[in-house]
C-alpha cells in the first residue's frame, strides 16, 4: 500500500491578476510616505511627483531580473547588506610575468 504524503502549498494572496497583497501594501505605504513629504515639494510639481513616486513603487515591487524569486527592493537590500570584504571580481585578473 502506498504512503500518502501531504505537502503544504504556499501561495501569495492575489488582489488582482498581477498584484499580490504584500505588493499592494508596499505601494500604498510608499505613496503615503511620499504624500507626507508633500510640504517639501513645490505645489506645481506635486502631481508629477506623485506620478513619479507611483512609478518608483511599482518598479520596486516588480520581480528582479537578476535575482529570481525576489522583488527589486529585496535585491537592493541584498546589495546594500553585502559584505564588502569578500567581494571577488567576475573578470579574471591578467598576470604580467615581465
Amino acid at each position: 500500500m502506498a504512503d500518502n504524503v501531504t505537502t503544504q502549498i504556499e501561495s501569495k494572496t492575489r488582489v488582482s491578476r498581477h498584484i499580490n497583497l504584500s505588493s499592494l501594501y508596499f505601494i500604498v505605504g510608499y505613496l503615503m510616505f511620499a504624500y507626507m513629504l508633500k510640504d517639501f515639494i513645490y505645489s506645481l510639481f506635486f502631481v508629477p511627483y506623485m506620478i513619479f513616486s507611483l512609478c518608483c513603487a511599482v518598479y520596486l515591487v516588480l520581480p528582479s531580473r537578476y535575482n529570481k524569486g525576489r522583488a527589486n527592493w529585496e535585491s537592493i537590500v541584498v546589495l546594500l547588506r553585502a559584505d564588502r570584504a569578500v567581494y571577488r571580481p567576475y573578470a579574471e585578473q591578467e598576470v604580467d610575468d615581465a
